[in-house]
This record gives structure tokens, sequence and C-alpha cells, in this order.
């Protein structure tokens, strides 16, 4: 029998301790970690590869949201949601997490989500195509204000990015390449699903490649065909396509 391998999440000891002494009770699943908060949790899932995690979602830091955001599908083992806010409104989530437990729950609560798991961890209907659904739906529950920040990976280690240092945003497949005065960092994204959630007064669309930050912008220069060339306050250059020229101009606050 295979024995799938959980880690614990939760900002509260008392909280992982129990959740430990749970799972020594079923034989289907062993737990090979802890962490206290979502920096630790991204590295321990990075180091152990779980199978299953049971993720607090309210904690200081990082978010479980934001945890599984810097995973990305790709990387992203199943997922337990674990939390004491019922305005999160996790059972609109119940369709693509293995389940959430609204605290306080019991033994026998917790054995049902176990139960769920074990199903689609067997099954291998966890994957990418789940997580994706499950951020989306994260997305649609959040409350109607632009994003302020992402979890990037920083040589070893997850750091949180602010929003309003980053001077461009470049689509490159499945991923998004972030340009800040600190250097260039690569998250799991798509162009489209990470642009709904910016604020749109700060960032526009200039090509269907690249986003700017508004603030970043020097100057516009003629180019050819009705495209321009932005030049930045740090001296690169980004295409503005004619497709874009006007709504940039708009939101830039310029006049042809």
């Amino acid at each position: 029998m295979t024995v799938f391998r959980v880690l614990v999440v939760d900002d509260e000891a008392p909280a992982r301790a129990k959740v430990k002494r749970l799972l020594e009770a079923d034989t289907r699943f062993s737990c090979v970690g802890e962490a206290p908060d979502g920096t630790e949790a991204l590295a321990r899932i990075e180091a152990l590869r779980p199978d299953l995690v049971v993720l607090d979602v309210q904690m200081p830091g990082l978010t479980g949201f934001e945890v599984l955001e810097a995973l990305g599908p790709d990387a992203c083992p199943a997922v337990i949601f674990s939390t004491a806010y019922e305005r999160f409104a996790l059972q609109a989530f119940e369709a693509h997490a293995a389940d959430y437990l609204l605290k306080p729950y019991d033994a026998v609560r917790f054995t049902r989500a176990l139960d769920k798991a074990h199903a689609l961890l067997s099954a291998g209907t966890h994957g990418a195509g789940a997580l994706d659904a499950l951020l989306a739906t994260v997305a649609r529950a959040r409350p109607e204000r632009p994003l302020e920040r992402l979890v990037v990976k920083v040589g070893e280690g997850w750091v949180p990015l602010r929003l309003d240092t980053v001077w461009r945003l470049s689509s490159e497949d499945k991923y998004v390449r972030l340009y800040t005065a600190q250097g260039e960092h690569l998250v799991r994204q798509t162009m489209r699903a990470l642009e709904e959630r910016l604020d749109p007064t700060r960032f526009v669309r200039v090509h269907r490649s690249d986003l700017v930050n508004l603030e970043a912008v020097a100057r516009l220069e003629p180019w050819t065909h009705g495209d321009g060339i932005l030049v930045l306050k740090d001296g690169s250059t980004v295409i503005l396509s004619r497709t874009h020229r006007e709504a940039f101009l708009q939101q830039w606050g310029a006049a042809e």
C-alpha cells in the first residue's frame, strides 16, 4: 500500500500538534514535516516533496493562497485547507481542493478530509488543472482590490515582492518575468491572469507581451508604422504597439 507523505502548515503550534496526532492514527499517511508560516512552508515543500499539505489559510507573512501561487501548478501537492475564517467562503473551493477544515474540527471530520485526499491522490486527479481552477476561484472570492504583492524566489528562499516596485512585466509562455531595480524575477503565472488582478491605474499593457508601470515611464519616442518606443527611467526600452497606443496615452495623461 502506498503511504502518502504529508506536510503540516499552521502558525499555531497546538494546531500543528493536533494534525500530527490525528495523522498518526491513519496508516495511509505519514507526516514528514511541519512549518509555522508560509515562507517556511515553501522551503519545506521544495525540500520534502510531500504528496499532501494540510495548509492554514490566514498566517502572518504569506497566506496559504500565496504559498500555492508561488509554487505554481507543476510543483503543488494536493491540499487540505484548514482555517478559522468562514469569510474565505471555502465551500467555493471544495470542488478544487482535496477538502477544507473549518476550525475547530474533530477526528471524524479530519478523517473524512483524509478520505477525500486519499481518493484524489490514488486516482492522480489533483494536478495542475485542479490548482489552476482553485486559484481562479480564490481570486474571484477575494475582495475587489488590486494585487499588491507576489511571492518570488530569491536564491534558495522566498520573499514577498511589492508590485509597486515592479517597472515592467513580460510574458514568457506560462511565466511572467518581473523587472525591478533589484533584478528580475520569474513567476509561474499567465500574463492574462495576472493582468486581471493588477491595478489598472498603475499597470498598462503596451504590447501583447508587455505591461509597464506608468510611474516607470520616462518618455515616449516615435518609431515606425505607428509604433513607439517607451524609455523607462532605468534606461531600458519597451515597444509601444499601435494597438495599445491610445489606451496607454489616455492612462499616461498624454495626448496624441
